[in-house]
């Protein structure tokens, strides 16, 4: 996959799916794309985070040491969402009638994630961030339900159960990686809480 297909999966996400499955795409070409994607979108949030989180005026102003912590960890274990995701999908699907494919999940993974990644870059812009990223995730739950079935093999009446149950798995999972990222960065640097102005 090229980063371009991002853009293809915005706007033309069948075409691009049918692309995707009929091609012969190898393992690191698949963790490359989500790789490279996930290092723009950590970029960019972090470049956002310094522009509209340093001053947080009675709330409380994030020092850059924080952001930087905050931003590497979590960018560290989205890479590692890669790797032990489309194996738990993977692992979920005999369960519910489907294949034990990692190939197959890791293409569901990446293909369905694009929208959630790309949310992320601009989830630090105050409401209108907050709603593309919102956007995104729901888009990126859209596009799973859209396309589990084939790339899994579930067949149709456990459908909602294994949907259900990844997207819960998939909830946590980044919530947790979310909160470990955050807990670690308040570690090195707490946050300054009823401050006005940066914090170094």
């Amino acid at each position: 996959m090229k980063i371009s297909s991002a853009k293809d999966i915005i706007l033309s996400e069948n075409a691009e799916w049918t692309r995707i499955m009929s091609e012969e795409n190898d393992k690191q070409s698949l963790l490359r794309y989500g790789m490279v994607l996930i290092l723009i979108a950590y970029a960019l949030m972090f470049v956002l985070s310094l522009l509209f989180t340093m001053n947080v005026a009675l709330i409380g102003a994030f020092s850059t040491t924080y952001i930087i912590t905050s931003v590497v960890i979590q960018f560290a274990l989205g890479i590692a969402s890669l790797y032990f995701i489309p194996a738990i999908l993977a692992a979920l699907a005999p369960s519910f009638g489907g294949k034990n494919d990692s190939m197959s999940a890791l293409k569901l993974f990446v293909f369905a994630a694009t929208p959630s990644w790309i949310g992320t870059a601009v989830s630090r812009i105050p409401v209108l961030g907050w709603l593309v990223a919102l956007a995104g995730a729901i888009y990126a739950i859209y596009l799973f339900w859209q396309h589990v079935a084939e790339a899994m093999s579930i067949p149709a009446e456990k459908k909602v159960g294994y949907v259900i149950v990844s997207v819960v798995v998939l909830a946590v999972i980044f919530f947790v990686i979310g909160a470990i990222g955050a807990g670690i960065a308040t570690m090195v640097s707490p946050v300054s809480v009823y401050h006005i102005g940066p914090t170094y």
